[in-house]
């Protein structure tokens, strides 16, 4: 396909980024001082991933944290996904949550119910 690959390593406030083709995640923090300066290449890669291929794709957000902010940019991301060429075979969006983090688990279920994509939700163990 000859995308690039995005790797970002995580720090105290943005999440760690592995985009490459069959395989994007966003894991981590998302506090970060300007989530577009952060967001903004990811979600260019993201339309510009599904104008150029039709892998099956998976996809996994596991958020310690995120605020309102990063959670715009990656509602965004996901909507994007959405317009994927047979998305429901072709995408597969994990959403993880910690035990007992209702809020986060609240957040996945409400970007859910506003976009027509597959996302499975996976309760995690406390790290």
């Amino acid at each position: 396909m000859g995308m690039n690959i995005i790797k970002i390593e995580p720090t105290k406030v943005t999440p760690g980024v592995l985009f490459l083709e069959g395989h994007l995640e966003i894991k981590g923090r998302s506090i970060p001082q300007d989530a577009s300066e952060f967001y903004r290449p990811l979600e260019e890669w993201v339309t510009e991933y599904i104008a150029l291929t039709d892998v099956r794709t998976r996809v996994a957000f596991t958020f310690d944290f995120i605020n309102t902010a990063s959670t715009k940019w990656v509602y965004a991301i996901i909507k994007k996904l959405a317009l994927y060429n047979d998305v429901h075979n072709k995408v597969s969006i994990e959403w993880f949550y910690e035990r007992g983090d209702d809020d986060l688990y609240e957040l996945g279920q409400i970007i859910h119910s506003f976009i027509d994509c597959p996302v499975i939700f996976y309760e995690t163990e406390q790290s």
